[in-house]
């Protein structure tokens, strides 16, 4: 019988924590509505998403990371589009700083020909780095199972580094550098993704976010680069409510794609925080796609599409 790899990494993500009792949980969702201009003459796209990331704790020295999205995008004619994805990553923690750990993740992604082929991929591999209140930087290994991008299917190899600074209690920066070695019958490539995001607080409430990232997709001939700004304001300020809403505009450029196509978003958002959470970018951001980005760099610039 073969063992298929993310089998053995699901098995380590449910078993592992099981010798220690939960102590803590937070996290947060974000529900969102997006609506998006496409040049060229193609349909203008609603689009309704659904993010959510949360932590648990346990006493022994283990948390576990999970993740996940769901992006609806209702074009004005055509067929619709869709992203979905989840996952996550069981940590361990020596002692303050040093952090090891492996990931496992899911994701379809439909684009309506917009990028080409669609892509089902599950994504497995290793983790480790260096975490505190101040700097945090991890490196991943692994792989992606992926069927319909190169042929029939592809394996690929995956590896990049994530890396956050907080200067302060009302900043943070953090950026990513990624690239997908892909193994196909008909052809090797890669894809690179890399990209930074900065979070502030100002202060009675408001906040503004802003990211960019650029991916490089040799397969499918595609250069495409994302950016946004936006703000938010916390509606604890003038309700007892738990509750961020927020606005951003952004811009994805696409090349080739036939000629260059540009797709301008205005997306609206609430994000709801849980257990010790509080604040933070908004999940369906452009920022927060730079700065919390997936294991592999083309779910990676899925998730922000739209």
């Amino acid at each position: 019988m073969k063992i298929r790899p993310g089998r053995v990494f699901a098995c380590a993500l449910l078993a592992a924590p099981g010798a220690g009792l939960a102590q803590d949980f937070d996290g947060a969702a974000t529900l969102g509505y997006g609506y998006s201009s496409v040049s060229n003459g193609r349909p203008d796209v609603n689009t309704y998403t659904i993010d959510g990331v949360g932590t648990l704790a346990f006493q022994n020295g283990f948390s576990l990371d999970v993740d996940g999205s769901f992006h609806h995008a209702n074009p004005d004619r055509g067929s619709n589009m869709g992203v979905f994805d989840v996952g996550g990553v069981l940590n361990y923690r020596f002692g303050l700083g040093p952090v090891a750990g492996v990931y496992l993740e899911y994701a379809s992604l439909d684009s309506n020909g917009l990028l080409g082929r669609d892509i089902n991929a599950t994504s497995y591999g290793l983790t480790g780095g260096y975490e505190d209140q101040l700097f945090q930087a991890k490196l991943f290994y692994g792989g992606t199972d992926a069927s319909a991008i190169v042929g029939a299917n592809s394996d690929w190899t995956d590896y990049g580094l994530n890396v956050a600074y907080t200067p302060t209690q009302s900043t943070m920066v953090a950026g990513h550098w990624m690239r997908s070695d892909i193994d196909a019958p008909a052809v090797a490539t890669d894809a690179t993704s890399f990209g930074v995001g900065v979070d502030h607080n100002f202060g009675n409430g408001f906040s503004g976010f802003g990211g960019i990232s650029r991916l490089n997709f040799g397969a499918l001939n595609i250069d495409a680069t994302s950016y946004g700004l936006g703000v938010g304001y916390d509606l604890n300020q003038i309700a007892r409510v738990p509750a961020q809403i927020s606005l951003e505009l952004a811009r994805t450029t696409i090349d080739p794609v036939g000629r260059n196509t540009d797709v301008d978003s205005i997306r609206l958002s609430v994000t709801i925080p849980f257990g010790m959470r509080s604040g933070g970018t908004p999940l369906n951001s452009t920022a927060n796609n730079a700065m919390s980005p997936r294991h592999n760099a083309v779910s990676t610039f899925y998730d922000n599409l739209y």
